[in-house]
């Protein structure tokens, strides 16, 4: 029987879309992945996520687009965008680590540390001899405070890994906030065994020395640190610290210890810790993904943060923030302190060290968060009132039009150059205690500035 000549025409037409269509929107959802590898290289991301938006539109299935597409997102701190996009690749590979460890880290800077744990122990149980997949489960858990249960996962990384810097870094944070002093010597020597040029290592070894009451080697360790950063004020300070623990025992005071005529100082280091301890949580798997990606030579230089799949999904930097908190590290407590009710409100805050990466650049990382930011909070004390850097960061959130919303702790007159710079009669007064009362009067005004449609004039 002979076909309707109409009916033949229809199933040419079908043939040629099977034959040359189809396979074309493959190709080009493919070639759309590329161009989101050079945006992604030029730093453009908003260029990068409408080209890998496109992609998974043309193939609902690429996975490798979805990853790259929630990476895109991250940087762009758009952390929930970011978040849908993994949990879209792990629905398409329920087993692919790359997207396992980058949700986790997601959840963990929006918060949801839980969450970020039962994902991680999905990527450790599917590959349980994965150093990395190990360590990201170790810092979820010191971010927790569960340092009981921390400090046997670093192990298990340094039994991978035995050359693991951050494994042994970290592992020393949490013997130190747990006051056990000579397992945290012993593990941050081995931390600078690898890399003596770690500030922050010879910092925690000067700072547990000290606790043990060895000050001439607490002493030697900060001058070794000031050696790799010189005029580094927390180095200086717990230098001079030790110098007249030193002299007050060598007088005579032999029930001197490290906090004594510091009153403080010990809740401020053990919640410096924790900071800490959370920067790593954000940074520290990532910096390690460089360093490997660099070994293996994939593509070699020039290449963008994110290419192949040996680095997809395993970095998302960035984080969405409205209010930078400005402060002196003599008055950390109160920073803290500060941060965590604000953020226990929904208000998303940027604090360094915490949101400061490893291996970013310091400087250009507190200028990029102030130009993110509408409101500044200043924690003014005799301390940020003398404070150079404090001033440095004043001066460029006046030039941006940021908010300034002094958070007075001391009965203090403030300086030419910050009387100058903050040019309002209105301090939020926290001087007498409670300290939560007025940590919530902060954050009500936080709220009323915040609902402002744009930054208004100071």
């Amino acid at each position: 029987m002979e076909l309707d000549p109409l009916f033949r025409i229809v199933v040419c037409i079908a043939v040629l879309h099977l034959m040359i269509i189809a396979p074309s929107a493959g190709a080009d959802a493919r070639t759309l992945y590329s161009q989101g590898g050079e945006f992604l290289k030029q730093g453009n991301y908003a260029a990068a996520i409408d080209t890998y938006k496109t992609a998974v539109a043309l193939d609902p299935e690429y996975l490798d687009a979805w990853i790259s597409l929630a990476y895109a997102y991250a940087q762009s701190n758009r952390l929930d965008d970011a978040a849908g996009a993994y949990e879209h690749a792990i629905s398409i590979s329920p087993d692919n680590i790359p997207a396992l460890k980058g949700l986790s880290y997601i959840y963990s800077r929006l918060g949801k540390d839980q969450e970020a744990l039962r994902i991680i122990d999905r990527a450790v149980e599917i590959n349980p001899v994965d150093p990395l997949s190990w360590l990201q489960k170790g810092l979820t858990l010191s971010a927790l405070g569960r340092v009981n249960e921390s400090i046997p996962v670093y192990r298990k990384v340094l039994e991978l890994s035995p050359d693991n810097y951050d494994a042994w870094l970290c592992m020393g944070l949490d013997y130190f906030s747990a006051g056990e002093y000579q397992p945290a010597l012993e593990a941050f020597d081995q931390a600078l065994k690898i890399d003596d040029r770690s500030d922050i290592a010879w910092k925690y070894k000067g700072d547990t020395l000290s606790r043990m009451g060895r000050y001439t080697e607490a002493i030697e360790a900060y001058n070794r640190g000031l050696l790799v950063s010189p005029g580094n004020e927390d180095l200086l300070r717990a230098r001079d610290a030790a110098q007249t623990a030193l002299r007050r025992y060598l007088e005579g005071d032999q029930s001197s210890s490290f906090t004594t005529g510091l009153p403080g100082l010990g809740l401020f280091l053990i919640l410096l810790v924790v900071v800490v301890i959370i920067c790593a949580g954000a940074g520290a798997y990532f910096v390690i993904r460089n360093r490997r990606t660099r070994r293996a030579g994939r593509g070699g230089p020039g290449l963008p943060p994110l290419t192949g799949a040996a680095a997809r999904g395993e970095s998302a930097a960035g984080t969405h923030h409205d209010v930078f908190i400005s402060y002196s590290s003599m008055d950390k407590a109160v920073a803290d302190a500060a941060c965590a009710f604000l953020e226990s409100r929904g208000i998303r805050c940027w604090i360094a060290p915490r949101d400061v990466l490893p291996g970013e650049n310091y400087p250009r990382s507190i200028v990029e968060a102030i130009d993110g930011s509408r409101v500044m909070v200043l924690v003014f004390s005799s301390h940020s009132n003398a404070s150079h850097h404090v001033v440095r960061e004043l001066t460029h959130a006046v030039s941006r039009g940021v908010i300034i919303l002094p958070f007075r702790i001391e009965e203090v007159q403030p300086s030419k150059d910050m009387e100058y710079l903050i040019g309002i009669p209105h301090w939020l007064d926290a001087i007498n205690p409670p300290l939560e009362r007025h940590l919530v009067y902060l954050a009500e005004t936080v709220e009323t500035l915040l609902r402002t449609p744009s930054r208004p004039e100071q």
